[in-house]
């Protein structure tokens, strides 16, 4: 059921970010919503920028046993998206960017994906200092399933 209206709104967005201009023009006039569209864009990257950086040391920290990898992971993801939303010219993917940001709104979305995902920690296998046994090897090979030929 969402797949088909998440498809069609964005089929639908050029047109509503063309309508977003047009209303946006006529209430404020050409030079200001051209400089609100440079100066959404020019937020954005500041964002990405930032929080760039910021994301990749955030999911490199363990705050909490209850604080879930995929949380962070799409808490941070969301984040990203909201900045390239804002670089996108158009009002209508700024309001978007806008309510992705609101923290509530994030953290909402972030445990509704993260409900959807199995993470798997790799980083618990490649501790050094895991007393961990490793099973026996072992082939098991049927009589005619070798020869040796050191033998004769």
């Amino acid at each position: 059921m969402a797949r088909p209206l998440i498809a069609l709104f964005l089929l639908s967005l050029p047109l509503l970010e063309i309508a977003g201009f047009i209303v946006v023009g006529r209430r404020i006039g050409l030079g200001p919503t051209l400089l609100l569209v440079v100066a959404s864009a020019m937020i954005g990257l500041a964002l990405l920028r930032r929080q760039g950086f910021q994301a990749l040391a955030k999911l490199r920290q363990r705050r909490l046993p209850q604080d879930l990898p995929a949380e962070r992971f799409f808490d941070t993801a969301i984040v990203l998206l909201a900045g390239l939303l804002l670089i996108v010219p158009g009002f209508v993917t700024d309001v978007i960017a806008l309510l992705l940001l609101v923290p509530f709104i994030r953290q909402h979305l972030a445990s509704r994906l993260a409900s959807r995902i199995v993470v798997v920690d790799l980083g618990a296998a490649a501790d050094p200092h895991a007393t961990r046994q490793s099973p026996p090897r072992t082939i098991d090979l049927d009589h005619g399933d070798f020869t040796r030929k050191d033998r004769h």
